[in-house]
């Protein structure tokens, strides 16, 4: 066994490592035991490949393994088996949700806590367990939780990494040798959680070397990870300084002369995109210089600015190492996989919707229905009965008179849904049952593959939102994956996480993300309040002075202690990033760039600062600070040396199709134009003219791209933000109202009186209530209070309502729910005529009329509303403002409807019609309106029409709004300016104009 230090990587190499490989490597694989390199990342393996392939070494039989591969490696020819991480997250889940119910509100929360992120409080038992200490020092809170999930560690037969790797230590020096020769190199006392899986590994070889780091930093961790590899192996040999070939030197001599003044660079992107450009671009031009080595471009993690690099080398053909890759998805990261996962975890109308259309094979699982009938069946059922609990649902369809109802019931209750608690086994169990119901075989032999034989030791039972949580983290099948120009592991362009570049040489160095805030990390999310965590950090601080003794060699050789390693919690991890940061800083020979980007991704408007060592180091080379008039400078100036180049832009090149989307951009913000072909409208008037209900025209006022997306393209935006409880309830109201007249249908019955009016709206009311409740309880549901809740306020609203018809004298004679013709063409000018439908809440008449007819003298129309709605009635006799008054409501659309139905009553045949809107607000009922001050806003009506014929609608309207419920748009929609949008609406539709105080 044999220790040595070397001051830099190019000394241990010249003096240490490289004759290792020339003695060690060379007959490799006549040895019956392999030789192993041990290195912390795998991009280290790949450094020392790529040297010992310009050197001309046979690396046949030697082995390059990363730490979790050493552990592999050892047990190999055993039957331990460490637990993924995904099994323990679960224990501890459940540990914590036992602890739900315990006595202090304190551990109370502390297991909520624990239960919703339990990597936060894994990773502090991590580092206890690693460092060879129990988790009980301060937050006694969550002591129950731990003490719940060590018992279920040991149910189950699992350990965590720490006991496992001491365990693995204290068995080693029993075992016989596995490697032949061993080599360790790139540890540090960054690497302390490895202690005793390296020391394992090093009493199961024949021969081994450590190579360490002398860095020039004497931080605890650093002095005393040196301190105990001599302790156990003897006194550490120093490498020297001798000169090496130049054969067998990844730098020349005139590179290593420049290491000691690299020159800097700054780089300024306005995104991401730009920034990715300039790395490129930068990256060709260090390549193209003669002194250029190796490339590192250094990321604070994988993510997509290094996806962009990758993106944007490969589009230049430069042959590079992606490091970070970029995921692949797998198996189990299909869209039918996922919207299952949701469907279980809430079975719900739209989750089964959205799993129902994500299957490819749904007409051969479902044959009973198709895919729109299963929608437009189920949102009714749900609007009807206002419960959209899957189960309930099932038995309200399974009831049902209607056919393609009892088929969609049929549909639910083949769904195998999890039950709300289980076993882990039982849960497994019906996973594999719906899993084989779904053809998906491929899925479940996977995922008997990842879970293992452990799942029946476990025999508590735990919520399905744990399992479900547990069974998506262990279904995670991403891949990593790399383009053909970036799959060259020995290229000279290097693209690595901070991490995986330390310990190598480098002739040049790029530090991509150099803004604020990505590294060092920042701290990652805990487990308890900050000043719980801060007193908990100080007192974990504590342990490192007892793990650390003296060593053998006397005073200032400090060793760990049998069983121990050195705690590194979140301030040691920060210090450690900070150093790493320096070293590769110092690292570089020739010329060392950092790049940034002007504003961050996710919030444009603000600037995104530099990092601390950016800001140094642009003030040390310009003599000048980095203002934020310097960033915009050095921007300007990335930008200008980007548009200079015939490589680039890249990423920020536009193809013809982006070129045809500015277009449209700019098109639709032009405020001297009218609405055009990329503004909801045609080029050419359609050969069909489309019918519009009612409730269409009103949109069209406030919104009209959702009107014309639904019409036209036949989409429609997702509902499960719509205001369903008022829509349904409003519903409810209206259908005990329209109980009045005993259901006739377009028949004139006379008006009840207020006793009767209220009786059978009470009676409707509670034929409802007990649907809802006998459906519920053949679910094995109780009715919810809230809905019960709801209930009594639409009842107390229907008897308000009722209460005001019956105040009403000399219309003796009532209809309602008048359905409007399906398509009723309505004259508003000459030439031109509305084609809608609708259906009349309430027509009155002074006389009975025949069945199915409105032709009459006078008919009065009545439109419920539930909301708080004030009358139509304008009060004024000054005919101007009376009129002013009245346009007002229709381009606001609080009269349109009424309108638009007094229109269509007209054209029905009766000669002059009235019209009321009644709520809760209104207090006596009485014609509010008149069809003859209706019909002198024809121009009004003149638009609708050339609206409806041409089918140029615009846009208008807020695309979202924070005052009032707004439909959710079904196509990607950019938002375009109020002002501009109001000014192409007056070029558009100037009759649709409203006054400016009423504008959005």
């Amino acid at each position: 066994m044999k220790l040595c230090t070397g001051s830099s990587p190019q000394e241990a190499w010249a003096e240490v490592i490289l004759p290792w490989f020339k003695t060690n490597a060379i007959d490799a694989w006549r040895h019956r035991r392999p030789a192993v390199v041990v290195v912390p990342f795998r991009s280290h393996a790949v450094y020392f490949r790529e040297r010992l392939l310009a050197s001309g070494i046979s690396l046949v039989g030697v082995d390059f393994l990363t730490p979790p591969q050493i552990r592999e490696f050892m047990l190999r020819d055993t039957e331990l088996h460490l637990p993924v991480r995904e099994h323990l997250r679960l224990l501890l889940a459940i540990a914590a949700e036992q602890a739900l119910d315990a006595d202090t509100e304190a551990e109370q929360l502390a297991a909520k806590s624990a239960m919703r992120t339990p990597d936060h409080l894994l990773r502090a038992i991590d580092r206890f367990e690693t460092a060879g200490w129990n988790f009980e020092v301060g937050l006694s809170a969550f002591r129950p939780i731990i003490s719940r999930f060590r018992h279920e560690l040991r149910a189950c037969g699992f350990e965590l990494t720490g006991e496992f790797d001491r365990n693995l230590a204290r068995r080693a020096p029993t075992q016989p040798p596995q490697i032949s020769h061993l080599l360790i190199t790139g540890f540090d006392g960054a690497h302390w959680p490895y202690w005793p899986l390296l020391r394992a590994a090093v009493d199961l070889a024949e021969n081994a070397l450590i190579v360490l780091n002398d860095p020039s930093d004497m931080s605890d961790s650093q002095t005393c990870w040196t301190g105990s590899w001599e302790e156990a192996l003897g006194d550490a040999k120093r490498a020297s300084a001798d000169a090496t070939q130049p054969d067998e030197m990844l730098f020349s001599e005139g590179q290593m002369r420049g290491a000691a003044s690299p020159r800097f660079t700054f780089l300024v992107g306005e995104d991401a995109g730009e920034q990715a450009d300039a790395i490129a671009l930068c990256c060709v031009r260090f390549l193209a210089q003669q002194s250029c080595a190796r490339v590192g471009v250094l990321f604070s993690r994988a993510g997509a600015l290094a996806r962009l690099v990758a993106t944007a080398l490969a589009k230049m053909d430069v042959p590079h190492n992606d490091g970070p890759a970029h995921p692949v998805p797998g198996l189990f990261e299909s869209a039918e996989w996922r919207a299952w996962l949701e469907l279980q975890r809430s079975p719900r109308v739209a989750s089964f919707l959205e799993f129902f259309n994500a299957l490819p094979n749904r007409a051969e699982l479902f044959p009973q229905v198709n895919a729109s009938a299963i929608e437009r069946k189920l949102r009714s059922v749900h609007a009807d009965i206002l419960i959209d609990d899957l189960s309930v649902l099932r038995e309200a369809c399974a009831t049902s008179n209607d056919e393609t109802k009892r088929s969609v019931a049929v549909v639910l209750g083949g769904l195998n849904l999890l039950p709300p608690r289980a076993t882990l086994a039982h849960f497994l169990e019906q996973t594999r049952d719906a899993l084989t119901q779904f053809g998906w075989t491929q899925h479940a032999i996977e995922l008997a593959n990842r879970t293992g034989d452990w799942t029946n030791r476990l025999d508590l039972e735990f919520s399905r939102a744990l399992y479900l949580r547990w069974l998506e983290e262990v279904g995670s099948s991403f891949v990593a994956d790399r383009t053909l120009a970036g799959d060259h592991p020995y290229a000279r362009v290097q693209l690595l996480t901070m991490r995986e570049a330390q310990g190598q040489e480098w002739s040049h160095l790029i530090f991509a993300d150099s803004n604020e805030g990505l590294w060092p990390p920042p701290p990652a999310g805990e487990f308890a309040p900050e000043q719980e965590i801060a007193a908990f950090n100080q007192r974990a601080r504590h342990f490192n002075r007892r793990a650390v003794r003296r060593g053998r060699q006397g005073e200032g050789h400090t060793t760990i202690r049998e069983g121990h390693t050195f705690y590194l919690g979140p301030i040691e991890q920060r210090q450690i990033a900070e150093r790493q940061l320096i070293a590769l800083f110092e690292s570089a020979t020739e010329e060392i760039a950092f790049a940034a980007s002007l504003v961050q991704q996710g919030a444009p408007e603000r600037h995104w600062n530099p990092s601390e060592l950016f800001t140094r180091q642009f003030q040390q080379t310009n003599s000048r600070p980095l203002t934020q008039q310097a960033m915009l400078e050095l921007h300007i100036a990335t930008g200008q040396w980007l548009d200079a180049s015939d490589l680039a832009p890249v990423t920020r090149a536009i193809s013809a199709d982006g070129q045809q989307t500015r277009v449209a951009y700019d098109s639709r913000r032009d405020p001297t134009s009218s609405a055009g072909k990329f503004d909801f409208a045609f080029e050419a008037v359609p050969t069909e003219k489309a019918t519009l209900s009612v409730s269409q025209f009103e949109k069209l006022l406030s919104c009209p791209a959702l009107v014309w997306m639904q019409l036209y393209l036949g989409v429609e935006g997702a509902d499960e933000n719509a205001d369903v409880w008022s829509t349904s309830s409003g519903k409810w109201v209206h259908d005990w109202l329209a109980s009045v007249t005993a259901g006739a249908e377009k028949k004139f019955t006379r008006l009840p009186t207020a006793s009767q009016i209220d009786k059978r709206v009470v009676e409707a009311a509670e034929a409802k209530r007990d649907h809802v409740t006998r459906v519920c309880a053949a679910a094995h549901k109780p009715l919810p209070d809230w809905w019960q809740s709801g209930w009594r306020n639409a009842v107390f609203l229907s008897r308000m309502l009722g209460e005001k018809l019956a105040g009403i004298e000399s219309w003796p004679w009532i209809a309602a729910e008048w359905k409007i013709g399906e398509s009723l063409a309505v004259p508003v000018t000459d030439g031109a005529s509305l084609l809608l439908r609708g259906r009349v809440d309430l027509v009155l008449a002074r006389a009975q009329l025949a069945t199915g007819s409105l032709v009459a003298e006078e008919l009065w129309i009545i439109d419920y509303k539930t909301g708080a709605k004030k009358s139509l009635a304008t009060g004024r006799e000054n005919v101007e403002k009376r009129r002013a008054a009245l346009r007002k409501n229709l381009l606001d659309g609080s009269a349109l409807q009424l309108a638009l139905y007094a229109l269509a009553v007209r054209e029905c045949g009766a000669s002059r019609t009235w019209v009321s809107l009644v709520s809760p607000l209104v207090r006596s009922v009485a014609p509010q309106l008149a069809g003859e001050d209706i019909a002198l806003e024809s121009d009004i009506f003149s638009e609708l029409a050339r609206m409806q014929a041409t089918g140029i609608f615009g846009m208008h309207g807020p695309l979202r709004s924070d005052f009032r419920f707004f439909e959710d748009y079904p196509l990607a929609t950019i938002a375009v300016d109020p002002d501009i949008l109001e000014a192409r609406w007056e070029l558009t539709h100037p009759a649709l104009v409203r006054e400016e105080e009423d504008i959005w």
